[in-house]
């Protein structure tokens, strides 16, 4: 039992350093070198060494127990750092998803009304390519001609949201557009399903989903990190270079992740809502298509099987 509690220990000690003292040591550092240098000697190098080797020579003089004490005190600074920024990360999520405060709600209508015009107009468009034109027979040069621009404005109108805009940003209508997709499709309300969805989802399905929700976790905390070299870069340009730099990438990666982990949470539901349904009794017989002798009948959730499981999880509120 103490091994097993030993490298539990050293595995959590292991992610904690790697997770906030290293990001914070690297802050740290970046603002102590503007700190010595400033604006006008930016890059000056050599007079940063200098410095460094005073500092050097001047702790080399300490006591073991001070030089001991200042390196604990940098080691619980970088932590208190990546702390702080990790609880900013928070703040910045509901920034990602959209879920802005109060006083932003103006500007969010704003933003959101444009999102959802330019949303609605394309798909207006595609409306009317399906129903208005004629259509001849697929291989014909009219009909895959269609068929394409159908295909390039759809592409263009999930780039802005997978569903009729709800929130100021792609993120955030991202996320919501798969509650109303499946609302559309099955009539379930993801937000009270959810819970008792993720208790019948296999373990692999569950890993998954956290890995995909990790990873966009960590993009918002990037671009936490990298607004934090962007105010520093105030003081010493270079950190403004690497904030931009590292917020670009966190934010490429942060709309990818998103992406992915809303087109894992809606797979989950249309493979799993069956699972869910079955589970409290409501699954129903699927339409007779003439099943092959001595097979058994599928199963559909449909609307009105996601209504029953909804007035289920409400509990009559």
């Amino acid at each position: 039992m103490s091994s097993l509690l030993g490298g539990l220990g050293e595995k959590l000690a292991d992610k904690w350093i790697s997770a906030l003292a290293v990001p914070g040591l690297l802050l740290m550092a970046a603002s102590a070198a503007g700190a010595v240098l400033g604006q006008a000697d930016a890059l000056d190098l050599a007079a940063l060494r200098a410095r460094a080797g005073q500092e050097a020579a001047r702790a080399g003089e300490w006591s073991t127990v001070a030089q001991l004490t200042a390196l604990g005190a940098v080691v619980l600074g970088s932590v208190a750092v990546g702390a702080l920024v990790r609880a900013c990360a928070g703040v910045a999520e509901r920034i990602w998803t959209g879920d802005w405060p109060a006083p932003a709600g103006r500007v969010a209508a704003r933003l959101t009304d444009r999102r959802k015009t330019r949303w609605q107009g394309v798909h207006a468009e595609i409306t009317a390519l399906r129903s208005e034109m004629p259509i001849p027979a697929p291989g014909h040069p009219a009909y895959e001609a269609n068929q394409a621009e159908i295909d390039r404005l759809t592409a263009l109108r999930d780039r802005i949201a997978s569903a009729e805009p709800q929130r100021p940003t792609m993120t955030g209508d991202r996320f919501a557009g798969t509650g109303t997709r499946l609302r559309n499709q099955y009539g379930i309300d993801l937000a009270a399903a959810w819970t008792r969805l993720w208790l019948v989802l296999p373990d692999t399905v569950q890993a998954e989903l956290r890995a995909s929700r990790a990873g966009f976790g960590a993009a918002v905390e990037g671009t936490t990190w990298a607004g934090c070299y962007v105010v520093l870069g105030l003081y010493w340009w270079p950190a403004a270079v690497i904030g931009l730099v590292v917020g670009l990438l966190a934010w490429s990666r942060g709309r990818r992740a998103a992406v992915l982990h809303a087109d894992l949470v809606e797979s989950a539901a249309d493979l799993h809502l069956k699972t869910l349904a079955a589970e409290f009794g409501l699954a129903g017989p699927g339409p007779e298509q003439d099943p092959e002798p001595g097979s058994t009948p599928g199963f559909i959730v449909d609307r009105e099987v996601g209504r029953a499981l909804n007035r289920l999880f409400r509990k009559g509120a």
